[in-house]
């Protein structure tokens, strides 16, 4: 059988690179489904690598990464990024074979309780659970239902929790100007009535303090945070809906400092912009309106970062396989590339013609 002595080379150096890139703990992975996860580099823009669903990863061959040096070379040489998930699901897999044959060998009855309800708060999100919402002045942005984390809450802890208020709600009102949009200027102007009077409209915030209280290995812990809404008006309706929502988004946090079960990874900005989204999670984990700044620890030179920008203004990514492909992109075209998703589709019509190049991870 003939042995391909590059590839095989190529493939130990990038398995190597994966393993010593999570002992320094410099690989981010985080699981977004069953078959998708995410992959981030230090303060480099996330990776999305994907399996083939209902794949045995015999060799490998059904895996799939969006970085550059896998447009390339892959799947004859996979990526630093699928061997950073294939090495974390191979350790977290035994892990739960070791488990499970402990419980196995233990009686069921005498295994703390504790120790059940730790393990299950230490698994990561199922990303299936998450919504998302559109968001005042924002794009959408992802959360958990109120119901959600109740149900959860029980399961874990099998119902042994409870929530209470802690003091009285908060409420406060003001008059809020009345905003439309003028065609003319370009922006948004006061509302004026007849009179010529700026119109208003009363606007308030609800507060509420509460704290959810769990037990975990016979003790009980309790958590603090602050809820919030907001209501427009002065009718009964309208504030019993904002104390109702702010009821339940104090529940909501409080529970997030249990973890990712209840949603503490959903504030990290790079896991928000894609959990909850059906489709195309590959491509909004690569779209990004501005570059993330460069760590000053970077093994790259800062002219090499520097002097190469996409023609949106984007800086390329410090690695040397965006950069090589740059470069390569610029020389047989004579232009810089508009953007890096063209960079991405010219290097997929390059491998269907020629062969790849050679370039490192």
């Amino acid at each position: 059988m003939y042995v391909n002595h590059d590839e095989t080379q190529a493939q130990t150096e990038r398995t190597e690179r994966a393993r010593a890139a999570i002992q320094a703990g410099k690989f981010k992975v985080t699981r977004i489904n069953p078959g998708q996860w995410t992959v981030k580099n230090g303060d480099k823009l996330p990776y999305v690598v994907a399996l083939k669903p209902d794949q045995e990863d015999s060799n490998g061959s059904d895996w799939t990464c969006t970085c550059l040096d896998f447009q390339q070379r892959g799947p004859q040489v996979l990526c630093k990024h699928i061997q950073g998930v294939r090495l974390l699901e191979a350790a977290q897999n035994q892990s739960i074979s070791e488990k499970e044959k402990h419980m196995d060998e233990v009686n069921q009855n005498q295994i703390p309780q504790g120790d059940q309800v730790l393990w299950e708060l230490r698994q990561p999100l199922d990303m299936s659970r998450v919504k998302r919402r559109q968001a005042p002045g924002k794009a959408s942005v992802p959360y958990l239902e109120g119901f959600e984390i109740i149900d959860r809450a029980n399961g874990i802890f099998r119902f042994g929790w409870s929530f209470d208020l802690i003091g009285e709600p908060v409420i406060v009102r003001w008059q809020k100007k009345i905003l439309i949009w003028n065609q003319q200027e370009k922006r948004k102007v006061p509302s004026l009535d007849a009179d010529g009077i700026v119109q208003t409209e009363e606007v308030g915030l609800v507060y509420v303090t509460g704290k959810v209280t769990v037990e975990l290995d016979g003790k009980m812990v309790s958590h603090a945070d602050l809820g919030r809404c907001i209501f427009t008006g002065d009718t009964p309706e309208s504030l019993d809906m904002a104390l109702a929502g702010s009821v339940t988004d104090c529940l909501k946090r409080c529970f997030r400092q249990l973890g990712d079960q209840f949603g503490l990874s959903l504030y990290d900005k790079e896991i928000a912009q894609n959990a909850g989204l059906e489709q195309n999670r590959s491509g909004a984990a690569m779209k990004s309106t501005s570059q993330s700044p460069r760590s000053s620890s970077s093994s790259q030179t800062p002219a090499s970062v520097v002097s190469r920008k996409y023609g949106d203004g984007i800086s390329v990514n410090g690695n040397a396989s965006e950069q090589e492909a740059f470069d390569q992109f610029k020389a047989k075209t004579g232009t810089t590339p508009a953007s890096k998703e063209e960079l991405r589709n010219w290097l997929t019509a390059q491998k269907n013609v020629t062969e790849p190049a050679t370039i490192a991870g």
